[in-house]
């Protein structure tokens, strides 16, 4: 509401005496004194600061870097907006329900986990949030599903396990997809994947995923954690190393993630959650993350990792990543 201004208009030529002079004054300042509490009210309602849309994420820098690049995006759309830096997903989750925060990151094999209790999150990105949607959708919470394309650089980005291999000019690089692997594998038994110690022993990790590929089960594997797993594939002690599609040192290193392309792992689909009623009392809250869910690429955020990895800070890269999902694709 704009304050009122009041202006005193008088005909030229109009001559009035001393006391309707008088008469005139005392009502005018009747005036200015009815006018006074609308114009307090409006000054006040101009000095109050519009408050900002909490966004909520986890600790983990992926994370991190997801939250400040959709601050970014709202407030290029002049919505005012901060991230909320919480202990866990759990955390999250809580916060968002209850209303302590207005939007969330979150994951959809994460959130299948924890929100649903399954333990069988499915590897079809689609389907998955399809589920998670409906579920929220009584509890007041709206995710903003991604566009689905194909391959690493369209969307929607997935932070699924992967494994990775040695880009060009090393004499693997001409394997696409974990099927290629495994026909590598079975022409030379000798090579070995690096792959943590849980997912080497579990019969429903390593075991049963050679086993999807028609590679034998017990095929030896070396130990090591994402990070290790990076530098065996870079030191050539392992054909391919284990970690997610979207690790910062693996884009960074120059290696580059194969397609699950018979859908093993399970999809982990970072995507923005709202609270319903904010959602639609923002006008253009939407359209602002429209660049973000129609755009990112397990490519593209895996290469924003790989900057902070290297160094850059985490608003730096955002920024970038921002002002790239801004301009779309060229």
């Amino acid at each position: 509401m704009r304050p009122v201004r009041a202006r005193v208009w008088q005909p030229v030529g109009v001559t009035r005496s001393p006391n309707a002079r008088g008469r005139h004054a005392i009502a005018a300042l009747a005036c200015v004194a009815l006018l006074a509490p609308v114009l307090a009210a409006c000054a006040d309602d101009a000095d109050v600061p519009v408050p900002a849309l909490r966004v909520a994420t986890g600790p983990e820098g992926e994370a991190q870097l997801l939250a400040r690049t959709i601050v970014l995006l709202l407030e290029d759309a002049g919505i005012v907006a901060e991230a909320v830096v919480l202990a866990d997903g759990r955390s999250v989750r809580q916060a968002i329900e209850l209303g302590d925060v207005e939007l969330a990151v979150a994951y959809s094999g994460e959130e299948w986990l924890t929100r649903l209790g399954r333990a069988d999150p499915p590897a079809d990105p689609a389907a998955g949030l399809e589920v998670l949607a409906e579920a929220d959708r009584a509890r007041g919470l709206t995710w903003l599903v991604p566009a689905f394309g194909a391959g690493v650089e369209e969307p929607p980005v997935n932070a699924t396990f992967a494994f990775f291999v040695a880009g060009p000019p090393g004499i693997d690089a001409d394997l696409r997809t974990l099927s290629d692997l495994s026909l590598r594998l079975s022409e030379r038994p000798e090579l070995s994947l690096c792959v943590d110690t849980e997912f080497g022993r579990r019969p429903d990790g390593l075991a049963a995923l050679l086993s999807a590929y028609s590679v034998r089960r017990d095929r030896p594997f070396l130990a090591a954690d994402p990070a290790e797993a990076v530098l065996g594939v870079l030191a050539g002690d392992c054909i391919a190393g284990l970690s997610h599609a979207t690790d910062g040192l693996a884009w960074r290193s120059g290696l580059k993630p194969l397609a699950d392309d018979l859908r093993f792992f399970p999809a982990f689909v970072p995507a923005p959650v709202v609270r319903s009623t904010v959602l639609s009392e923002t006008p253009g809250l939407e359209a602002a993350l429209r660049p973000l869910v129609g755009g990112l690429s397990t490519g593209m955020l895996g290469r924003a990792n790989g900057a902070v990895r290297g160094g850059a800070s985490l608003d730096v890269v955002a920024a970038d990543l921002a002002a790239r999902l801004r301009t779309g694709p060229r």
